[in-house]
């Protein structure tokens, strides 16, 4: 039986063999006497009654209401203080005390479209800044903020000598005979080069020649259904070409990290020990930091840019498909 103690109103649950005895209340303690057992009861002048005028009735009628029962012959009121369990739940589902509350739907939405006018003009352009930031330094080596030596990827690709403070050079005293170990990263940064400048030639021809008949050029006529394809191509294998530069690092970098190198590899032969060897590499680490080599953020922002290139493309392409059907619009419903 389920009940709840008079002494500390809490609900607790006693055997039903104890009904009408004393229960000890398993929170505070203390004992109170449970309520006897009740069943319903049956009072026999009521169905007599009932069964009498069922058969009197007329065949086809509709049999009056049964009398009411007596107060007194009704089943008892449950006795003070008892708690009926709860209904049953399906498996898997916890009881609620309440319904959960409906949501309310959404009072206001935000939407953007997707202009393909403006997705048009996205390649040409984004290609177009990663083009002006190849003339800015994407690697240097700086003091105090200011650079002392950088390369942009133009002289990275032909192995041309950084650009050079020599003031802050003496007054950091970093020495510069790592420059006549440089080389060019052509393997590298001349495909990212004829990609760019390809794809770039190809964005811009289709903004300006897209009121030219391309037929009038049988060269180009052959490649002209395929412009946003060839974009798309230029644009990929100029960034994987850039990311796989940037994953081989620069060729003042490389010349830098040659140069600790050569200073430590007689100190390195001379040693056995592992743990001498490890604090030589943490001698050659602090030597490299002491160059303070950064690339720089025009290198991230090209980078960004030739991605986003890619993704303005491939947004052309799936919206050219689209042909005729109206732009598609993103909405934001709150």
């Amino acid at each position: 039986m389920r009940l709840i103690c008079p002494h500390c109103m809490s609900g607790v649950t006693v055997a039903d063999d104890t009904a009408g005895k004393e229960a000890t209340c398993p929170n505070c303690g203390r004992s109170f006497p449970t309520p006897a057992r009740y069943s319903a009861a049956v009072v026999p002048e009521a169905a007599a009654a009932i069964a009498s005028a069922a058969a009197s009735a007329p065949p086809g009628s509709t049999p009056p209401a049964p009398p009411p029962i007596p107060a007194s012959a009704s089943a008892s009121a449950p006795p003070p203080g008892f708690v009926p369990p709860a209904p049953p739940t399906p498996d898997g589902f916890l009881p609620s005390s309440a319904a959960a509350p409906a949501l309310a739907g959404y009072t206001h939405a935000r939407g953007i479209t997707i202009s393909p006018k403006v997705v048009a003009w996205l390649p040409a352009a984004l290609l177009t800044v990663v083009f002006v930031l190849t003339f800015f330094p994407w690697v240097g080596s700086y003091l105090g903020g200011s650079a002392v030596y950088s390369q942009r990827p133009w002289g990275a690709m032909f192995g041309g000598s950084p650009s050079r403070n020599y003031q802050l050079e003496e007054a950091g005293a970093i020495p510069g005979s790592w420059i006549d170990k440089m080389h060019g990263d052509w393997p590298l940064l001349l495909p990212f080069f004829l990609f760019l400048l390809t794809g770039l030639s190809f964005a811009w021809a289709e903004r300006g020649l897209s009121s030219f008949d391309p037929r009038k050029v049988p060269p180009l006529a052959k490649l002209w259904p395929w412009r946003n394809a060839i974009v798309l191509a230029c644009a990929t294998f100029a960034l994987l070409f850039a990311l796989w530069q940037v994953a081989n690092g620069f060729g003042m970098e490389r010349a830098i990290q040659k140069q600790i190198s050569e200073q430590f590899a007689a100190a390195r032969e001379k040693e056995t020990s592992p743990a001498k060897l490890d604090a030589l590499k943490y001698k050659e680490e602090q030597a490299y930091n002491a160059y303070n080599v950064e690339r720089t953020s025009w290198l991230y922002l090209a980078l960004l840019c030739n991605a986003l290139a890619v993704g303005a493309t491939v947004t052309r392409i799936v919206l050219d498909k689209r042909g005729n059907k109206p732009a598609p619009k993103i909405l934001l419903h709150y």
